[in-house]
């Protein structure tokens, strides 16, 4: 886990002592002054209650925003989540949107118990981050990033450079030196400003075409095949200690993409390219499953990398059935399976996780219904499925199944 950072209280001027003279200027007596003393007092002590009540912090500039309430540890009354139960090498996650945390406090409650760790939806992808020239707008980062700090959870950053989330200023007509200061000033600002405070970064994202080949982008073209290293030299020295992950759809089984990645990141690790990790996004079908993804997992492995589910979630073709979510559960049964078979498998996360907030039905006409919490937040038999697989680990003791 990264070092965090202490949350620091909105502070509280110290009050004045009250000395009243025998009479004020205007000759009331004393007792009136001692009247008002009091009433301030008064005053500022319930400021400073509501103030410790309802979580007021500041932002660097000043503003007061709501802080969130830390989620108790695991107790009795509460039953284990899936971050209790997963092994202490695998990280479980999810992607994360702060406006919902915003309006809707047991989102943000499930959010914070569930999970050990984050990944940020869209709030640190570039067009967002970076709207116009050198103008950021850190408070969705800064959000997500606080709030993973206050529930003891890793946080993933994505990502520095995806293929739709560069910001219409960049400029496709400028000249390579221009394009490649953009890009380093970009990625250096952001992994700077969150050094020691994300885990791993998402560096290049979707860089592959469907074939295996590089994906025909203007850094492709203006750069070349070599902006893939720079990129990830700029974030390594930005933050030497991060883990620098390139992160892919279609690449969870054996396919020509996968295949095509497999011989980018050995290309990039023979020339000493700080690649960490490779990032399966895992965005399936309830009715299809990846070729072996065990055997997939392990040869990438194989490379000296670590490997993760970074964008996992099963799609169903509407409308549901029950039947259709206890084949969506076995497959997401199945993709933990894969992971917790290769020991080089740090991270397991899923891409939202309640059907109230996936963003399928918005880009897949005809389905919905793909994370492991419905629409009113309660667990479905994906969620089940995955605390059944859990549980039937061997304890860290050795002495058998963990606890369940």
């Amino acid at each position: 886990m990264q070092e965090r950072e202490p949350s620091t209280p909105a502070p509280v001027a110290p009050l004045p002592p009250v000395v009243a003279p025998a009479t004020t200027p205007a000759g009331r007596p004393r007792r009136a002054v001692l009247a008002v003393a009091l009433v301030v007092v008064v005053v500022a002590l319930l400021a400073t209650g509501l103030a410790v009540a309802y979580g007021i912090e500041r932002t660097p500039s000043g503003a007061a925003v709501p802080a969130v309430p830390t989620v108790p540890a695991p107790t009795a009354s509460r039953p284990p989540a899936l971050r209790d139960l997963m092994p202490p090498t695998v990280r479980v996650g999810s992607a994360a949107d702060g406006r919902w945390m915003s309006l809707d406090a047991e989102y943000g409650e499930l959010l914070g118990s569930e999970f050990d760790a984050i990944t940020p939806e869209n709030a640190m992808k570039w067009a967002n981050l970076e709207p116009s020239p050198d103008v950021y707008t850190w408070a969705g980062a800064d959000q997500l990033v606080g709030f993973a700090e206050q529930h003891d959870q890793s946080v993933y950053g994505h990502t520095l450079l995806g293929r739709s989330d560069v910001p219409r200023w960049v400029d496709p007509q400028w000249s390579a030196e221009q394009l490649r200061t953009v890009l380093r000033d970009h990625v250096t600002t952001v992994v700077s400003r969150y050094r020691g405070r994300v885990w791993a970064w998402d560096v290049i994202n979707e860089a592959l075409d469907e074939d295996g080949s590089l994906r025909d982008t203007m850094w492709l073209r203006k750069l070349g095949p070599g902006y893939i290293a720079e990129v990830f030299r700029w974030a390594h020295a930005a933050d030497p200690g991060a883990r620098l992950f390139i992160n892919d759809y279609g690449v969870e089984g054996r396919t020509r993409k996968a295949d095509g990645l497999l011989d980018l990141v050995r290309e990039l690790r023979r020339a000493g390219v700080p690649v960490d990790g490779v990032g399966f996004q895992s965005h399936l079908r309830w009715d299809e499953q990846p070729r072996d993804m065990v055997g997939n997992l392990r040869r990438f492995a194989r490379l000296g990398v670590s490997v993760a589910i970074t964008e996992l979630d099963v799609r169903i073709a509407l409308p549901e059935t029950a039947a259709k979510r206890q084949r969506q559960a076995a497959l997401y049964r199945q993709v933990l399976q894969a992971c917790l078979a290769v020991p080089a498998c740090v991270s397991f996360t899923v891409w939202g996780f309640s059907d109230a907030r996936s963003w399928i039905p918005s880009y897949h006409a005809g389905y919905g219904a793909a994370c492991i919490f419905d629409a009113a937040l309660a667990p479905k038999p994906a969620h089940a499925a995955l605390m059944d697989q859990l549980r039937r680990l061997p304890s860290p003791t050795g002495a058998g199944p963990g606890p369940g």
